[in-house]
């Protein structure tokens, strides 16, 4: 009886060893898995400050149209967003002007139909990167994952590959142009940011985007990341503002090929 306990004991205590073993070392696929959960987050909200650009860089980066065609381009980061994306499409629809949105890989997953939407609808999508980091921080191969799992994803959203790159804070160095070359991406920066990130007031942000339009002019303004009301309330009026005084809004790629 004696001998029969003991076995039963140490039955269970090496049932017990092996369960903390499975628990404690994970198999390879769910280790790789939370190693890239864990490097690849979303911050929230996101905060668009530019980083200073090597005036080489900046003069090879689309950031500006033709200075003799009075054309003005609406562009959108960190969304597509759930709370306020459709909102702007809505109003942009309202007017009958397309935009270029530049949406976030991860974002792209959680929220496809309002990608496909914003195709359907006659704007452009580009490439703003899955997780929103400063590209110039990461190694070639990092940057390339980042750019190509943000292309698939709009691509399966939308059944179109993305052909602009837009590097978050602006942060972009050689590398990161040969990775979004390697994609076949062109990057585009901008010559307006109207700062509605910081929620600087509605008056502030339609302001900054009326006083400084110019023929070419690329207008920074995001469609997610974090509160985006303002910039809800302050695009109707940027957007008729700019029509009165003559301007017309077309996509980035439209800009780009009147700048040729």
């Amino acid at each position: 009886m004696k001998k029969m306990i003991m076995t039963t004991l140490l039955l269970i205590v090496g049932l017990g060893a092996w369960a903390s073993y499975i628990i404690t070392y994970p198999n390879s696929a769910h280790r790789a898995s939370a190693q890239a959960a864990a490097t690849t987050p979303t911050p929230t909200p996101i905060k668009d400050e530019t980083k200073p650009i090597p005036p080489a860089v900046k003069a090879s980066v689309f950031s500006q149209g033709s200075d003799t065609v009075n054309e003005i381009a609406l562009t959108f980061d960190d969304g597509p967003s759930a709370a306020y994306t459709a909102q702007v499409l809505d109003i942009l629809q309202k007017y009958g002007v397309k935009a270029t949105f530049f949406c976030i890989g991860q974002q792209v997953q959680a929220t496809p139909d309002l990608v496909n939407q914003e195709l359907q609808n006659g704007n452009v999508v580009g490439n703003h990167t899955w997780s929103h980091p400063d590209l110039t921080t990461l190694s070639a191969q990092d940057i390339y994952t980042q750019l190509h799992m943000t292309s698939d994803a709009i691509k399966s959203a939308t059944g179109t590959s993305p052909v602009l790159f837009r590097p978050p804070y602006g942060a972009i160095n050689d590398t990161v142009k040969q990775q979004a070359n390697a994609l076949h991406m062109t990057p585009v920066l901008w010559s307006i940011d109207t700062e509605d990130w910081q929620m600087p007031g509605v008056d502030a942000i339609v302001n900054t985007a009326l006083n400084n339009a110019g023929n070419g002019s690329i207008i920074l303004m995001h469609d997610g990341g974090g509160d985006r009301s303002q910039t809800i309330a302050a695009l109707p009026r940027i957007i008729t503002g700019l029509q009165q005084r003559g301007f017309k809004l077309v996509t980035v790629p439209e800009l780009m090929a009147d700048a040729n």
